[in-house]
This record gives structure tokens, C-alpha cells and sequence, in this order.
């Protein structure tokens, strides 16, 4: 049985996370208690032979006290258009096959992030999600349902959107049994 071999982009965010922990000065079982993160995954995540979802690099960038985009790949290059080609794509939590492709990673930006998320029927929900900031949701296609701590259930269909805080746990799940896709703008603080 032959063993994969590591993706080189699997390779670049497990230097980057292993860097900025070493450079912390926090041991990996300090980060695991701080992210919630097993130590045996971010073992995993250093080695570069698992990439991270986009829950697991807000969690991992939050304990570390460094934005998000710390652990995305840039723009092809820096200012405010981006002619990038080949956004990168990330899983968005590990429970579920949902992707995000990356507009603009957390803290390329000062003042915001952009994410196209794609729901696909059958590959699991999304969990909850909070971080800082506000979170501006549009959908291009098909339909979803926004869910917010304590407020009731929104349902948006193409063309509709949503504004509400980042701080409070939230999630978006598809609304019905076609496919959906969202833009999720966030503001950062």
C-alpha cells in the first residue's frame, strides 16, 4: 500500500500554523485546549497531511490572536482588484463536504473577507459558526436558511439577503433538495 504524499498547499498552511504557534511560544497542547482542536489533528495539520476546513482555521487563528487569512493563500498579487484565476477551495467544517472558495481570505484585507459558499444536497450540515465582525449574506442561487442563537430560522431564496453579527453562533443549511450559493461578506472589526 503506497502512503499520499502531501499536498504542497497542505505542506505551506502546516508551516504557517506550526511558524506562527512556535513564534507564540505555544506549546500543541495549548493550542488544542485553546482551538478545541484535537492534538492529534493539528499534529496532522502541521505535517501538512490534512489541510484544515475554514471552521477549523478561524478556530486555530483565534487561539493564536492572528487573523484568518494568516492560513489562506494570497491574492495572485496584492491591491484591490484580484484577477485571480483559481481561487483557492476550502472544506467549511470537517463534519460536512460543503466548500467555500476564497474571494478574499481574513486579513489580506483590513476591512473585509468574501467567501462563494456552495451547499450541495447530501453532504452534511454545517455546524455553528461565530467569530468578530458582520456578516453580509447574499444568494446567487437557490435557497437557504439562516439560523441565529435565539432568533427565528430566515429562509432566503436567490436574489435576498441577510446582515446580522458575526459574534452570534450562526449557520446557513440548504432550505430544500437543490443545490444553493451564497456570497458571505464579512466586515472585520
Amino acid at each position: 500500500m503506497s502512503r499520499l504524499e502531501p499536498s504542497p498547499e497542505a505542506l505551506a498552511v502546516g508551516r504557517l500554523i506550526r511558524g506562527r504557534r512556535k513564534e507564540r511560544g505555544v506549546p500543541m497542547a495549548e493550542l488544542a485546549a485553546r482551538s478545541g482542536l484535537s492534538q492529534p489533528f493539528l499534529s496532522q495539520l502541521e505535517r501538512g497531511l490534512t489541510t484544515p476546513s475554514l471552521t477549523s482555521i478561524y478556530r486555530i487563528a483565534e487561539a493564536l490572536d492572528v487573523p484568518p487569512g494568516t492560513f489562506l493563500r494570497p491574492p495572485a498579487r496584492p491591491g484591490a482588484v484580484s484577477h485571480e484565476s483559481d481561487p483557492q477551495v476550502v472544506r467549511v467544517s470537517e463534519g460536512a463536504a460543503q466548500f467555500a472558495r476564497v474571494l478574499i481570505p481574513g486579513g489580506r484585507s483590513s476591512l473585509m473577507e468574501a467567501y462563494e459558499h456552495h451547499f450541495e444536497p447530501g453532504h452534511g450540515e454545517r455546524g455553528w459558526f461565530e467569530h468578530p465582525g458582520e456578516d453580509f449574506l447574499y444568494v446567487l442561487e437557490g435557497e437557504v436558511v439562516l439560523e441565529i442563537e435565539g432568533e427565528e430560522p430566515l429562509t432566503l431564496r436567490a436574489g435576498q439577503s441577510a446582515h446580522h453579527r458575526g459574534d452570534a453562533p450562526h449557520r446557513c443549511r440548504l432550505a430544500g433538495p437543490d443545490a444553493a450559493r451564497t456570497l458571505l461578506v464579512i466586515a472585520t472589526p
